[in-house]
């Protein structure tokens, strides 16, 4: 089945509603001139008709009882006379009556004898009719009506209706094809502009995300249903802008009153840990339990962080700082974290740039895909660079680790979700990566990865060069 956008479907119905139409017009305009003009000749015939007929038997119907020498004398004064009625070359008379003697004799007038010779003998015995025939090439109406004294034939050429049929044909050769194209074109305009509301209600809610769900539809002055569709869908967007706002507003209370009672757990941890009096055993059960409570400092901070960034709520404290600094530092830090595990850690490029940026979120930005990168990685390398390219700064972080299943890769940019990668051996929150995304949106630049199972993963991001 091919599938046809509304607005081209628009378009063939108005276009099929017209020619419809026109075809319906022309068709009950053409049946209307056929069945008056077909009735202005029927009346002529009949008159021709009931003329004939009243000449014949008021002067040459004693042709029936004559003998051959009379009826020869008045056959041919009734074919003069004849002649002299059917003065046109677009009709004939034809009598055929039946003599005393029981056979019956033609009388006709002497222009159109091919014409007669060509009405089927069957014709005869028809009762009063009137009937089209194609005679001599030419379309004529013909009249038989049966009498006492036989059968009169009475025919009129009917050219006029097929002459202008035919300049009809003519001209609709070349004028349905013009009035096609225009109908169309002015169709595809209409559909157009009927579709207008449509087109722009669907670009604005495309650009409706999470972030700007306080946007609305562009408002439609109409009580159609369009207008009532705009309606229910903007109430749809704001019951929907309700809901998240909630949902934020407890994220970011519930992560301020988890941030108080587990930095006072970490100091107690922290004191406790730094004890002579407790045993090995101890010592190590909480030093479990104080990684686990900076991984939940950790998460709480992150969500404090995304309902801060959701909110607009974060400010962004951007300056001037050298990019390439900071990614030597991160640098150093991963070959630090990575020191007691078969990995070696390349900057293969840093080029000189002086960034414009929050540099407290670019640092968080590279240490949340270096972490990823250590992470994901159980031997290998991974490698770093800092490019200045065209006006822009790319940054690339590529390790050699076991790589992303490609279904997973569309969506590890969103919150929460994780890929169990159970060679790696680490877990994380599901936050990280969220959170780079949203520092990078921030400094007006895109994030991108490419990742292949076995090979390893390149996380690429792109700033603009109007950052630095």
């Amino acid at each position: 089945m091919i599938k046809m956008s509304i607005r081209a479907r628009i378009t063939l119905l108005i276009t099929f509603v017209f020619i419809s139409v026109l075809v319906l017009l022309l068709s009950s305009e053409m049946l209307a001139i056929y069945l008056g003009m077909t009735g202005e000749i029927d009346r002529e015939l009949r008159r021709e008709r009931n003329f004939v007929r009243e000449l014949f038997e008021r002067e040459f119907s004693g042709i029936i009882e004559a003998d051959s020498a009379e009826a020869a004398q008045i056959q041919h004064e009734l074919e003069e006379d004849l002649d002299e009625i059917i003065g046109f070359k677009n009709q004939f008379v034809l009598l055929n009556v039946v003599v005393k003697n029981g056979t019956t004799r033609r009388f006709s007038d002497s222009r159109h004898d091919v014409e007669i010779a060509q009405i089927p003998a069957v014709y005869f015995d028809k009762s009063d009719d009137f009937f089209n025939k194609v005679l001599n090439n030419r379309r004529y109406r013909v009249n038989i009506s049966q009498n006492p004294w036989g059968t009169l034939v009475v025919g009129l050429e009917n050219r006029t209706f097929y002459e202008i049929a035919g300049h009809l044909e003519n001209t609709l050769l070349v004028g349905i094809p013009v009035t096609l194209a225009i109908v169309l074109l002015g169709s595809w305009f209409l559909a157009k502009l009927v579709m207008v509301p449509v087109v722009n209600a669907a670009k604005t809610a495309k650009n409706i995300t999470l972030s700007n769900l306080e946007q609305r539809l562009p408002d439609y002055v109409g009580k159609d249903e369009f207008g009532i569709l705009v309606t229910t869908l903007n109430g749809m967007i704001a019951r929907i802008e309700e809901g998240v706002n909630q949902i934020r507003q407890f994220t970011q209370d519930a992560a301020h009153e988890l941030r108080t009672p587990l930095t006072i757990q970490r100091g107690e941890l922290e004191l406790l840990y730094e004890q002579n009096t407790i045993s090995e055993d101890n010592r190590v059960a909480i030093q479990r339990t104080l990684e686990r409570a900076i991984s939940m400092s950790k998460i709480v901070e992150n969500l404090m962080l995304l309902a801060q960034s959701d909110s607009k709520a974060y400010p962004l404290k951007k300056q001037k700082f050298r990019l390439d600094d900071v990614m030597r530092e991160i640098a150093e830090d991963c070959q630090i974290l990575a020191d007691d595990r078969p990995i070696s850690v390349q900057l293969d490029r840093c080029d000189k740039i002086d960034f414009s940026g929050d540099e407290q979120l670019i640092r968080r930005l590279l240490l949340n895909l270096v972490d990823n990168a250590l992470k994901n990685t159980e031997r290998g390398a991974i490698s770093l660079s800092l490019i200045r390219k065209s006006g822009n700064v790319k940054i690339r972080i590529s390790d050699t680790g076991c790589g992303i299943p490609p279904e997973k890769l569309p969506h590890i940019f969103d919150r929460f979700f994780r890929v169990d990668n159970a060679r790696s051996g680490f877990s994380g929150s599901g936050l990280g990566l969220s959170i780079c995304r949203w520092i990078v949106a921030a400094h007006g630049g895109s994030i991108s990865a490419e990742s292949k199972l076995g090979v390893g993963s390149t996380f690429t991001v792109d700033f603009p060069g109007n950052e630095f």
